[in-house]
């Protein structure tokens, strides 16, 4: 995969390549909803997609994919790497409101990419619904993607008072429902988080 810094270095040959091949995965998902009503996408195409626009830094239309997204799949849990580069092309964007709630959304669905991302730190336990290693291994997939502002701007945003205290919180409540001594509280806890990370997640009424 290529760093974002080499975009400009691609010939036009490479370039074609990435706008067919989103051409061919978008024309999938269109041929899935025309003869289904709906999409099975095993092979995960709808996540591949904005990775091809940021390859060709094209924020824009990475933007109108993920509000497509949004309207197709507006229950589909993804993953904490779609989050992350859905934050970076809202700050691409110009659109901080919302980069800032898909850093949460991010942080929300793994607790140690931003941790990652903005400095090296050791296994901890922070939570165990929380796998150290392997958001190791997408945060090194996804810097290679990222461009050095947006890094500054969520580690700078990860330092913040509100930030912090956020996820202390959110973590907090982890904590407890991963102690299963618990249990008879469980369901509250798992209310309270959700009733949180909406809190923090959700798009405002325009």
């Amino acid at each position: 995969m290529k760093n974002i810094s080499q975009v400009f270095t691609m010939n036009e040959k490479e370039i074609e390549k990435i706008k067919n091949t989103i051409k061919v995965y978008k024309s999938r998902l269109a041929g899935e909803k025309k003869r289904f009503g709906g999409y099975f996408d095993s092979g995960g195409v709808r996540y591949k997609i904005p990775e091809l626009y940021i390859q060709l830094a094209d924020y824009k239309g990475a933007l109108t994919y993920f509000r497509w997204f949004e309207k197709e799949f507006h229950d589909d849990s993804r993953y904490p790497f779609f989050d992350l580069l859905w934050s970076f092309t809202y700050f691409k964007n110009k659109r901080e409101k919302d980069a800032i709630r898909l850093a949460y959304k991010t942080a929300f669905s793994d607790i140690y990419m931003i941790d990652l991302l903005c400095k090296p730190v050791g296994v901890n336990d922070k939570s165990e619904s929380h796998d150290f290693v392997y958001a190791n291994g997408l945060v090194e997939w996804c810097e290679k993607l990222l461009t050095r502002n947006f890094k500054e701007w969520i580690c700078r945003l990860y330092e913040t008072e509100e930030f912090k205290a956020n996820m202390n919180k959110f973590i907090s409540i982890q904590k407890l429902i991963d102690d299963k001594s618990l249990s008879e509280s469980r369901s509250d806890l798992i209310d309270e988080s959700d009733k949180l990370e909406r809190k923090l997640t959700e798009r405002e009424e325009e």
